[in-house]
């Protein structure tokens, strides 16, 4: 069998392995295995499915992607949808980017003050909340509840982390934060949407979990969003060298770390380096929990 690239080739090697592990799934082996061979052929070709729901997305990436674009033209572009206009002017006036408390009501102005970045991550933000709130998740919206919940709290942990640690632009390490774990709803809708797969949650989120850097890091690549943050995704899993993080992929380690949210982990920092850090973000909560709040609809 030929391959376009390594991602396919991985994929194909990892679908064996995953399915060999799993003795609930034997009635499921072939389906499964056709189905992620699927994924593997769509992502390697660059062809994703996108929902409706990324439209807002797919706007903000083609207007961001000009390098002539202003203030004045983005926020026409996103006062065309009004709940990611709601979420800008929301972020706009939370206390860890407005600490100074003037009310900013405009979103010319709440585009400026957030940045190009944060636009990003709200329309992406966005699309990912609509999915979780749609009918496309039938039977699975708890999971797709928790993945939800999990995407915000890294992403308002990696804003925190990069302001407080690094000189990384907190606004980019939140985007990052946003979109790490893409692929878990990439494969939650896919998964979804099949009528020969029945699947249990353990056995789903063991799936999801195996699979959404791999299939996260596919879809920004596809998306050719900044080279950094599909970077810093694809390695979210590498472990951090020294006793902060300095870098946008130890930003990003770091913040999935400390999230006590992810469906597949408990609550209690991995390691000493970790709970000291849990420990020094302690005076940093104000700024987390209002980062979450306005990632929130």
């Amino acid at each position: 069998m030929a391959f376009e690239n390594e991602l396919a080739y991985g994929m194909h090697l990892k679908a064996w392995v995953w399915i060999t592990m799993s003795e609930t799934m034997v009635d499921n082996v072939k389906v499964i295995r056709l189905f992620l061979l699927d994924v593997a052929d769509e992502l390697s070709k660059g062809e994703i499915s996108f929902p409706t729901f990324m439209n807002a997305t797919l706007k903000i990436r083609t207007a961001l992607n000009k390098a002539s674009i202003n203030a004045d033209e983005l926020a026409k572009i996103v006062i065309t949808e009004p709940l990611l206009a709601a979420k800008v002017v929301k972020l706009a006036n939370s206390v860890a980017i407005n600490p100074s408390g003037n009310v900013i009501s405009d979103v010319k102005t709440a585009v400026v003050r957030i940045g190009f970045n944060s636009v990003r991550s709200l329309a992406i933000a966005l699309a990912m909340e609509q999915l979780v709130q749609s009918k496309s998740l039938k039977g699975h919206e708890r999971l797709g509840k928790a993945y939800w919940d999990h995407c915000v709290d890294v992403a308002a942990h990696c804003y925190v982390l990069a302001k407080r640690f690094t000189r990384i632009n907190p606004h980019e390490a939140m985007f990052a934060g946003i979109v790490h774990n893409i692929g878990a709803f990439y494969l939650l809708s896919r998964l979804c949407s099949r009528t020969d797969l029945s699947i249990d949650e353990e056995d789903l989120v063991r799936l999801i979990s195996e699979w959404q850097v791999s299939i996260s890091h596919a879809i920004l690549s596809a998306l050719a969003l900044p080279e950094e943050v599909t970077e810093a995704v694809g390695n979210q899993e590498s472990a951090m060298e020294g006793e902060s993080p300095t870098t946008l992929s130890e930003v990003l380690y770091t913040a999935v770390q400390l999230s006590n949210s992810h469906p597949a982990k408990d609550e209690t920092p991995s390691n000493e380096t970790m709970q000291r850090l849990a420990s020094e973000m302690s005076g940093s909560e104000a700024d987390r929990a209002s980062l979450v709040t306005a990632l929130v609809c």
